[in-house]
């Protein structure tokens, strides 16, 4: 037999390299934005001179950069921008389209996708409920924050100083001492819900869509007429449009905080 390689093992060989470059990059995180080559090493599990080698192969296209002070490696600005031109491609309504065709077919009811504008929410994409009798949003259509399960998830991601512009708009004190109540629950249970709040007859859930940032300038939402709305529907809804948003949040990037 021949002692030179063969192609088949020169392809595997070259496999194994990309994934354990790939490897290195992701041992950096948000808490872990500097480490050392033994650090590094230790992660993945290879001999310091291999590693050695893979670094200098990134460092030489800039996706890692070594501080000669400290002589710890950290991700390079060729990262940064490989990551920009991903995030001008990523657009959130091609991401949601399937998890919210899923979500219309487990619910039945129509899926909403809301996105943050200056001070009111928009419907940027909708699939409608496949009852008779259903709830629908007109894409474009611009509606409050302060109202509605889709404006009040939203709201509730928001600063201080945004929230309190919101509250100048709500037109009694007993809605908005309700409102200021309400926002904390909704950002510990990450779910909102609202029965003829916006509109009499009509019921909704929603959930919100972290971006890689961990801000929330999007949302989930399912709604319908508010007879199909019962407690136990609506605890069953709140589970599937949470999931659903979480699934959409990892899409763009998002992480949980460990």
């Amino acid at each position: 037999m021949s002692a030179k390689t063969k192609p088949h093992e020169k392809a595997e060989s070259g496999l194994r390299t990309v994934q354990r470059a790939l490897d290195i990059l992701y041992c950096f995180t948000l808490e872990q934005q500097e480490l050392s080559l033994t650090e590094i090493a230790n992660k993945i599990q290879l001999a310091k001179s291999t590693t050695t080698r893979l670094l200098s192969t990134l460092e030489q296209n800039n996706f890692i950069v070594k501080d000669p002070d400290t002589l710890k490696y950290r991700l390079g600005q060729g990262l940064y921008y490989l990551g920009y031109i991903a995030g001008k491609s990523i657009e959130i309504k091609e991401l949601a389209k399937p998890v919210m065709q899923r979500l219309r077919d487990e619910s039945r009811e129509t899926v909403n996708l809301y996105v943050l504008e200056n001070d009111s929410r928009v419907c940027i994409e909708q699939c409608e409920g496949l009852q008779s009798v259903r709830h629908l949003v007109k894409i474009g259509e611009k509606l409050p924050l302060w109202a509605g399960a889709g404006g009040k998830v939203l709201l509730a991601y928001q600063p201080a100083d945004f929230q309190n512009r919101i509250f100048e708009q709500v037109p009694s004190r007993e809605r908005l001492e309700a409102l200021q109540q309400e926002l904390p629950q909704i950002k510990s249970e990450r779910c909102a819900s609202s029965i003829d709040e916006r509109e009499v007859g009509s019921a909704a859930v929603a959930a919100p869509i972290f971006h890689i940032n961990h801000e929330v300038k999007a949302c989930l939402s399912i709604s319908g007429p508010t007879n199909r709305f019962t407690p136990e529907t609506i605890d069953r809804l709140k589970q599937l449009v949470k999931r659903g948003a979480m699934a959409i949040s990892e899409k763009l990037g998002y992480q949980e905080k460990r």
